[in-house]
Formats: structure tokens, sequence, C-alpha cells
């Protein structure tokens, strides 16, 4: 699967958990927690405190999407 076809499925699944009620905080904090723990997991230290400083000083470059609308 690629990157683009991964993202989508998220995309997708954030969409449902959303449609369903589930807080669109909730939802990116529980994302956000499970990609650290895959980092940590996978990454030597080194790398992985490279990859969590890229992740702080792009903050800035992060836009925001336009939220679907759920009828």
């Amino acid at each position: 699967m690629t990157t683009e076809e991964l993202y989508r499925e998220f995309e997708k699944l954030t969409a449902n958990l959303c449609a369903d009620g589930a807080d669109p905080l909730a939802c990116a904090g529980t994302m956000m927690a499970q990609a650290m723990t895959i980092y940590k997991t996978v990454l030597p230290e080194p790398e992985f405190n490279v990859m969590t400083d890229l992740i702080l000083k792009s903050r800035n470059d992060i836009i925001e999407f336009e939220p679907p609308t759920i009828n």
C-alpha cells in the first residue's frame, strides 16, 4: 500500500468516526499518540529525536483542511 493510499484510508476512518459522533480532537490525539509510539518503536533514538524535532519545526507549515459537511 502506498503512502497516499494509507493517508486516504486514515482520512476515511477519521471522517467516519467523526460522522458517528467521535470528537475530532480525540481522533487527532489518538493518531498522534499512535504515530509517536510507532516512531519510538522502530527508530533508533537519534533518528527518533530528529523526527520529533522535524515535527515541531514544521508546525507552522501545516494547513487546515475543509471539514466535510455532515448531513
